[in-house]
């Protein structure tokens, strides 16, 4: 079990929120708790975090994303349907993305989505100008991300999902040493995108938020899709500014991301998102 991150209570505070960043790490569930991740825990130390946060049923990486990323349910987001089905998210879904609302606040902010699973760009997102689609083997990701970053500093909003982690779940077995090795990879490719954010002045005025899709290895040892707590548990944690640090946030849902974000924005929560702000979270 990892120590405590920090002890009693404290305020990320100075400068306001100038963007977002939610890093995603495909199929990582809790067990980002049992692996060596030093870069996600120096990150996260003047944060919140939780290991009980949950994802939605079923526990697969469109309907997972698709919440996230919308701020509703599979059933809302249907995500997921457009992602079998190979086809491109309308541009007005009956649930607008994260991506639609942040840009129509800031149309003359760029955006951007770096994937390692490519069908999230169509599937997910809506065709939205202004929004830099990029997807790539985790590897070739992380330095085209250093590079948005440099060149575009002026972003509201970075969605990252690195894919390695579920790959290795399928593989080896989720919560095995390989797939553990593995969230470490990912820990050290986490480290490399903030570091290009602290290059770049950009850290103290972003919000960053590092979770995960879906856990693993309920029902199936090599798979996720049930309702098992090792497949529906994941990992949450947020830094920024206006965060309060304590020591272990509860009743966290992955769809509470786009809370959060819109939140951290300025921005108001739609009144039909299941979507809300994690208890104590903020001021």
């Amino acid at each position: 079990m990892k120590p405590t991150r920090r002890e009693g209570k404290r305020i990320m505070t100075g400068k306001s929120c100038e963007r977002v960043i939610i890093l995603g790490i495909d199929g990582a569930g809790a067990y980002i708790k049992e692996a060596d991740t030093p870069h996600i825990d120096g990150l996260l130390q003047s944060g919140s975090a939780t290991y009980g946060a949950q994802t939605v049923y079923p526990s697969n990486s469109g309907e997972c994303w698709g919440s996230l990323l919308h701020g509703v349910g599979p059933e809302k987001h249907e995500a997921q349907t457009y992602i079998k089905n190979n086809a491109q998210m309308p541009a007005s879904p009956a649930a607008s993305s994260l991506f639609r609302r942040v840009k129509a606040a800031f149309p003359n902010s760029p955006a951007g989505a770096f994937v390692c699973w490519a069908p999230i760009l169509t599937g997910a997102i809506e065709p939205l100008d202004g929004v830099v689609k990029h997807a790539a083997p985790d590897a070739d990701l992380v330095p085209a991300i250093g590079a948005f970053i440099k060149e575009q500093p002026d972003f509201r909003l970075l969605f990252v999902q690195l894919d390695d982690v579920d790959a290795a779940g399928h593989k080896h077995g989720f919560g095995t040493a390989g797939q553990l090795q593995a969230i470490t990879r990912a820990d050290a490719q986490i480290g490399e995108i903030v570091q290009a954010l602290a290059a770049a002045d950009l850290l103290d005025d972003s919000l960053i938020v590092v979770t995960t899709d879906h856990g693993g290895g309920g029902a199936r040892t090599h798979d996720h899709g049930s309702d098992h707590p090792k497949d529906m548990t994941i990992f949450w944690g947020c830094r920024g500014p206006g965060v309060v640090a304590v020591d272990e946030l509860v009743g966290v849902s992955i769809m509470d991301t786009a809370a959060v974000a819109l939140h951290a924005l300025g921005l108001p929560l739609p009144a039909d998102w299941e979507a809300k702000l994690p208890e104590g979270l903020f001021l």
